[in-house]
């Protein structure tokens, strides 16, 4: 009679193992699905969704634009990477890439350069003296995302006027108001979603 509890509780310690052992397994499973689910979530709002062709597509753009400095070296290895974030600013269908640049060939006291390329790579414009992170404003103009760029500790409206932003922001007029955090980041924080890309 005492063999039997021990034989019950042989089979339950067994059963109870393979039970915790289960969910381990699935948790992982969830945590990818999870980021599975994430990634969609991203795509689908246009949110950093870019792949290898558009990186390719910027590398090619920078180094074709800097040929001669880095011929000569001008350019350092700090300086030669960027991040990437498309978002269709016109509602064409097609989106627009900013490209994000640091280190001490496109940084300053005033701040940064970043680019905005057409869905083909060709600049539309050339932002200079900009601290990240770039929102894009909830408003329009000229059938275009109006954008919001700090510099020297201000935000600035930055509007399209049919065929280009304003490059330098600290001469455009100061956002007045806080930015809403349901506005689009570039990036949301310099070292969160937007892996650096060497070129």
């Amino acid at each position: 009679m005492k063999q039997i509890p021990l034989i019950t509780f042989f089979v339950a310690s067994i059963f109870l193992f393979s039970c915790q052992s289960t969910p381990k397994n699935n948790t992982t499973v969830e945590k990818k699905d999870s980021l599975t689910t994430t990634t969609a979530a991203k795509d689908s709002s246009e949110v950093n969704n870019y792949n290898e062709n558009t990186v390719e597509l910027v590398k090619l753009r920078l180094t074709t634009m800097l040929r001669d400095d880095l011929s000569k070296n001008i350019v350092s290895e700090a300086s030669r990477k960027f991040i990437l974030f498309e978002y269709d600013l016109n509602e064409d269908g097609k989106k627009e890439i900013f490209v994000g640049l640091t280190g001490p060939y496109f940084c300053g006291s005033g701040g940064c350069t970043f680019l905005l390329l057409d869905h083909e790579g060709q600049q539309i414009t050339k932002f200079t003296v900009t601290d990240y992170p770039v929102l894009v404003a909830g408003t329009n103009t000229k059938g275009w995302k109006d954008l919001i760029l700090s510099s020297g500790g201000k935000n600035h409206l930055m509007k399209f006027n049919g065929s280009t932003y304003p490059s330098n922001p600290t001469v455009q007029p100061v956002f007045e108001g806080i930015p809403g955090n349901d506005l689009l980041k570039f990036p949301g924080t310099v070292n969160g979603d937007f892996p650096w890309v060497n070129f």
